[in-house]
C-alpha cells in the first residue's frame, strides 16, 4: 500500500448528520484480491476503496469496494470518498471509475463540488417478498423490484411513525439475496426518508448509501414527478443526500 485515509462524505452539520466514511488505499500493483479483503475485514469502516496509482491520474480508472466479509458490486459513498481523497492527495481527481462489471461512475466539478454521476435503475411495482414483509412491522403501502436479478427491493411505508424509529429486523433478510431500501414521505413537509439493509451482503444497516438514490429516484418521479431534491438517510449516524435524475443517470452529492 502506498497510503490509507479514512474519507467522510454526506455529512450535514447543521443536521447532525453525520454521513458515513470509507477507508480509501491507494496502492501498488500487485495487491491481490485475497489481500484486500483481508485490509478490509480488519477495517472498522462500511467501505474499504482500493485505487490502483498506476491509473489514479487517468481520466478513466478501476475501482474496487469491500466491506467487511464481501467484494461490493457498486458503491456510491465510496466513490464519492476516493474522488475527494484523490483530489486533495494528488491534486487531481480522475472523470470517470470503472467497476470490475464494466460500470461507469462519472466525477464532475460545479460550485467548488465534486459531484457523482451514476447510472439509475428502474424498478417494477410487485407484491412485497414474504421476509421483507417477515422484517418489517409496517403496513407496506407500495413494494419495488429492480428489473436487475437479486438486486433491490424497495417498499413505501406510511408516515404514522418517524422511519428512524421502526423496527426493522435483519434475520429475515438473510436468506434474500437482495438489499432492501425502506422509503418514507413526510405527508406534511414532503420530506422524503429512507433506511438501507442488506444483511445477505454482510451489511446489516448502511448508514449512508450514495448508490441506493439511483433506485429511489425513479420511484419518486414515478409516485411525484419530482426529479431533484435532497434525501435523508434516517440511520443511527444520517445523511443528506442532495440529487438531480437526469434522463439515463442521478447526480448526486
Amino acid at each position: 500500500m502506498l497510503v490509507a485515509q479514512q474519507q467522510t462524505v454526506f455529512t450535514h452539520p447543521s443536521t447532525k448528520k453525520m454521513g458515513s466514511s470509507a477507508l480509501v488505499v491507494l496502492h501498488h500493483t500487485g495487491l491481490s484480491t485475497f489481500m484486500m479483503q483481508q485490509i478490509a475485514r480488519t477495517s472498522q469502516q462500511p467501505a474499504t476503496v482500493f485505487i490502483n496509482v498506476k491509473y489514479s491520474t487517468q481520466v478513466l480508472c478501476p475501482i474496487r469496494w469491500f466491506n467487511q466479509s464481501n467484494e461490493i458490486k457498486r458503491c456510491g459513498h465510496g466513490t464519492l470518498a476516493a474522488a475527494l481523497f484523490l483530489q486533495q492527495y494528488q491534486g487531481y481527481c480522475p472523470h470517470q471509475f470503472i467497476s470490475l462489471s464494466g460500470e461507469i461512475f462519472k466525477i464532475t466539478y460545479k460550485l467548488k463540488q465534486l459531484r457523482l454521476s451514476i447510472e439509475q435503475i428502474a424498478s417494477k411495482e410487485v407484491a412485497p417478498h414474504k421476509a421483507v414483509v417477515k422484517a418489517i412491522d409496517s403496513t407496506i403501502l407500495l413494494s419495488y423490484a429492480s428489473a436487475e436479478e437479486g438486486g433491490y427491493s424497495t417498499v413505501v411505508l406510511d408516515d404514522s411513525q418517524p422511519l428512524c424509529t421502526r423496527s426493522i429486523l435483519n434475520k429475515p433478510l438473510l436468506s434474500v439475496a437482495t438489499a432492501l431500501i425502506v422509503l418514507q414521505q413526510d405527508s406534511k413537509t414532503q420530506q422524503w426518508y429512507f433506511r438501507y439493509f442488506a444483511p445477505y451482503y454482510g451489511i446489516n444497516e448502511d448508514q449512508a448509501t450514495g448508490s441506493a438514490v439511483s433506485i429511489i429516484a425513479p420511484i419518486i418521479k414515478q409516485l411525484t414527478t419530482q426529479t431533484n431534491g435532497a434525501l435523508i438517510q434516517a440511520s443511527k449516524n444520517g445523511a443528506r443526500l442532495n440529487y438531480h435524475l437526469t434522463c439515463q443517470s442521478v447526480l448526486l452529492y
